[in-house]
């Protein structure tokens, strides 16, 4: 009976899993922000580096070939101005940020669609004072 009543009144597991649960929580707020983070540098780096493959010239000619009674065309590209070609690079990413902005404004609205079907209305209006009990 006496090692029944010294297992019932002790307490120090307890602090230990409560402390437990704060680490684990924090930790889990921790790592959701910094992918967060982690995310938008790897999209903005890649887009850097878009630009800077963009800004890199890949025209090219081959001459044409012949002899021996075979003969082939000749072909070439031309890239456009770089100048041109970056804005018109960025003008798509511009497009693509706010397309994902209008998804995460949509989003957002279809959960609080969601939500307020499960709100209780409130019984007492603003104005109307709570009975008191005398």
């Amino acid at each position: 009976m006496k090692m029944l009543k010294m297992l019932w009144s002790d307490e120090a597991g307890v602090l230990l899993s409560a402390e437990a649960a704060v680490v684990g929580t924090v930790a889990v707020i921790g790592i959701s922000t910094g992918l967060s983070v982690v995310s938008e540098a790897v999209n903005r780096e890649l887009q850097e580096t878009g630009f800077a493959i963009r800004s890199l010239d890949q025209s090219y000619t081959i001459p044409s070939r012949s002899g021996c009674g075979a003969s082939t065309a000749g072909s070439s590209y031309t890239q456009p101005p770089v100048k041109q070609a970056l804005a018109d690079l960025q003008k798509t990413a511009r497009q693509a940020e706010q397309a994902e902005k209008a998804q995460a404004e949509r989003l957002k609205e279809q959960m609080q669609k969601k939500e307020d079907p499960r709100k209780k209305p409130n019984k007492t209006k603003p104005n109307q004072k709570k009975p008191t009990s005398v």
